[in-house]
């Protein structure tokens, strides 16, 4: 494949960039900047990781972030050079998921809606109300069961589980511990991607919902009636507690734990660890056991 191959997708898709060098040359694929391979792609951020890398010369294409000056023959310069690599990426080397393929070992309810587009593993469980909407991916082993709706173009990886019981009890007179049902179910939204082995509740009455754009990394757990907005990400080993909101562009680090009933403001971000014990505001930063406000949030905290 030759570059022009490459900057003639990227026209396609609009994307805008600027390209100095020969759009000839062979690429075979990719490599990182550290281990750079010859005839491959990759990717510059800063000057300093170009330095890092002992400024080779050897470089035969790289998508590099607009304002950064190296010494490479080929360069594609744009100023959202990390979403314009790992699109190139995808685009000719990504996975490819089929569309409409169903894995070995996989049940699927009659009162299902899903979408001819969709793709789904191996050994996966989609029992009840369940609709999922077009070129969504469902990997292995996923359980999905209740009533559960599904957007377009998500991505939910092996082993989550969306829509069991959350943790709801009361203590009867005689010290037993009585069970509370739920009976609300799960709604995700458009463009959301949910990481391996995920467990999202259903809602008590009301539903537990995960607005567009919204990615949620690998061993996360939440709750039930948990409510998430817009292009919020909720990293590994995070742990949303029941009736938590978490507001558009928010953010929880890994390890981050959210006590039940709060709310999390705009963009505001719960760094690593943190136990958040009360609701924090637009934009602020908190940190720390308990959780304490440190700043407002900054360009470069995501």
């Amino acid at each position: 494949m030759k570059i022009k191959e490459i900057l003639e997708w990227l026209d396609n898709q609009e994307y805008r960039y600027e390209f100095k060098g020969d759009k000839d040359t062979e690429i075979s694929g990719f490599s990182a900047l550290m281990n750079y391979d010859k005839n491959t792609i990759t990717w510059i951020k800063k000057e300093k990781n170009y330095i890092d890398a002992g400024r080779p010369v050897n470089i035969d294409c790289a998508v590099v972030q607009k304002g950064v000056n190296i010494d490479v023959d080929n360069i594609i310069i744009s100023e959202f050079s990390k979403e314009m690599f790992f699109a190139i990426l995808r685009n000719f080397w990504g996975t490819g998921y089929k569309e409409g393929n169903i894995g070995r070992g996989t049940v699927i309810d009659q009162k299902a809606d899903i979408d001819s587009t969709v793709s789904i593993g191996c050994n996966c469980s989609i029992l009840g109300n369940v609709s999922v909407g077009t070129h969504t991916v469902i990997e292995n082993n996923v359980v999905i069961q209740g009533n559960i709706k599904i957007g377009n173009n998500c991505m939910i990886h092996s082993g989550t589980v969306i829509g069991t019981d959350g943790y709801g009890y009361f203590f009867k007179d005689d010290g037993t511990i009585g069970k509370v049902e739920h009976f609300g179910g799960v709604i995700i939204g458009n463009d959301v991607e949910i990481g391996a082995n995920v467990c999202i509740d259903r809602g008590t009455l009301d539903d537990t919902v995960i607005g567009d754009n919204s990615k949620i990394d690998n061993l996360v757990h939440i709750a039930h009636n948990v409510r998430i907005g817009r292009s919020v990400c909720v990293v590994a080993g995070a742990a949303i507690c029941g009736s938590v909101v978490l507001h558009d562009g928010a953010y929880i680090a890994p390890g981050g734990i959210v006590k039940n009933q709060l709310e999390i403001g705009t963009d505001g971000f719960v760094g690593l660890g943190a136990v958040v014990t009360k609701s924090v505001e637009n934009g602020s930063v908190v940190a720390g056991i308990p959780a304490r406000t440190i700043r407002n949030i900054k360009k470069g905290d995501k």
